[in-house]
């Protein structure tokens, strides 16, 4: 299988086209490959894994449900962690250069570095 990221040249209606390898999604038990041209068009790619093939997606109600699904599944997440949950990030951490300066450190010290 194609990994993210990773080109690769394909032939669609008796046209060779360069294509980039955006995602790898699994839907109901079916293996879909989204890829992109140079232009910026998708493409949909059914993944065989009997047979080691790409079957081109023509079908134009089940390339909107692929895109749709992964736009909304993947691209549209406002919310891609728990880090806004996080007590750590809720914490008022202040940064005051005198206390710095009170550690310990010698003038000669601070000059060195």
């Amino acid at each position: 299988m194609y990994s993210q990221g990773e080109t690769f040249y394909h032939n669609i209606d008796d046209e060779e086209f360069e294509l980039t390898v955006l995602e790898n999604l699994i839907i109901r038990d079916k293996e879909y490959l989204i890829t992109e041209d140079f232009d910026g068009a998708n493409y949909i790619f059914l993944y065989d894994e009997d047979e080691d093939d790409l079957i081109f997606v023509d079908d134009s109600s089940e390339i909107n449900a692929v895109l749709d699904y992964w736009k909304e599944e993947y691209l549209g997440a406002d919310n891609i962690g728990d880090w806004d949950d996080d007590e750590y990030y809720d914490r008022e951490d202040s940064y005051d250069h005198d206390d710095y300066y009170d550690m310990g450190y010698d003038d000669d010290e601070k000059d060195y570095y």
